[in-house]
């Protein structure tokens, strides 16, 4: 039998933390808060710190780019998602307070095995192959940068390897003596000076786009599909089959993993509240998914026409929910 719905009415602004807060004493089952916005969902992070000081708060944040975009996510964006969506899948949520909004809920997401256990453990004294870290970083997500600056990015110059791993809030600095890891610092990337050092170092993707090689396979088969042959000189296409990061390529996620997921998918009998007006949201978030999406269709023939590589979007249904959902 489903939960009873409640509804609370005239709370002052903040008065939902306290009422979050003492849900969470109260129960054991995974708890979910839906933000209209990543503003309230903010404030909200901020007053639970006050009123549930000991109760670990994760959020998870929409995309930060309209839908069918030709540009992805932020990097930092997209490494809080991931950050959080590998803690829930290896059920790292069982005491915590989990905060999203109506965006990043409606958006489907990889299925909970796509991070659990993908993870690389580093500690300091150990051998640890530069050669292997960097594969691991290649695969999962990690864009490689002259200098690292975001999270994301990981940079190498001789024994040293420079990088800002999903979920930390500054990035680290190894030093290698051939396979041996002599050193884990902390560095400021501004300054790009070091202080400190670091025993352990757990490593898990930063994207929600894998380039392994199953992927990639799954990705050309399902662009195929979908597209047809003729659509397989896209750069976009073109580039994944290279294991090469494209700028956008987020928005076709779907194609590179078995199947999509929802947030809801990692936090099974999770209790759920919403934000007032998250409904009037919702509403508009759907109608603006259907508009983005058939204006793409529709720009289609004109830019074969004008000699343009067309932007192939592939259905709502693959990456977003629906009112039936």
């Amino acid at each position: 039998m489903s939960a009873p719905r409640i509804r609370l009415a005239g709370t002052p602004e903040g008065f939902d933390a306290v009422l979050l807060a003492g849900e969470r004493a109260r129960q054991d089952t995974p708890l979910l808060h839906v933000a209209r916005d990543d503003a309230r969902m903010a404030r909200l992070a901020e007053a639970l710190a006050f009123f549930a000081p000991g109760v670990p708060v994760l959020q998870f944040p929409a995309w930060d780019c309209l839908p069918y975009d030709r540009v992805g996510p932020n990097a930092e964006i997209t490494a809080r998602r991931v950050a959080t969506l590998a803690r829930l899948a290896d059920n790292g949520a069982a005491r915590a307070i989990v905060l999203t909004t109506v965006n990043a809920l409606c958006q489907k997401v990889p299925p909970p095995e796509a991070f659990r256990g993908a993870s690389l453990t580093l500690a300091r004294g150990r051998k640890n192959p530069p050669q292997t870290l960097i594969g691991f970083l290649g695969s999962h997500g990690y864009i490689r940068a002259g200098t690292v600056m975001e999270p994301g990015e990981y940079a190498v110059r001789g024994g040293l390897v420079d990088l800002w791993p999903a979920g930390r809030e500054e990035p680290v600095r190894l030093d290698f003596f051939g396979d041996e890891l002599e050193a884990i610092r902390p560095f400021d990337p501004l300054s790009q000076r070091s202080s400190g050092s670091t025993e352990r170092l757990e490593l898990r993707p930063v994207s929600e786009v894998p380039l392994d090689a199953g992927a990639v396979a799954r990705f050309r088969e399902a662009w195929r599909e979908l597209f047809g042959s003729s659509a397989t000189e896209d750069p976009l296409y073109l580039a994944i089959s290279e294991r090469r990061r494209f700028d956008g390529m987020e928005h076709w996620v779907s194609l590179f993993h078995p199947a999509m997921a929802t947030l809801l998918d990692y936090l099974p009998g999770a209790r759920v509240s919403f934000d007032h007006e998250a409904d009037g949201v919702l509403e508009t978030r759907l109608e603006t998914i259907a508009e983005h999406f058939d204006a793409r269709r529709s720009s289609q023939a004109a830019s074969v026409a004008g000699g343009e590589t067309p932007y192939r979007p592939v259905p709502p249904v693959r990456l977003y929910l629906d009112q039936r959902s």
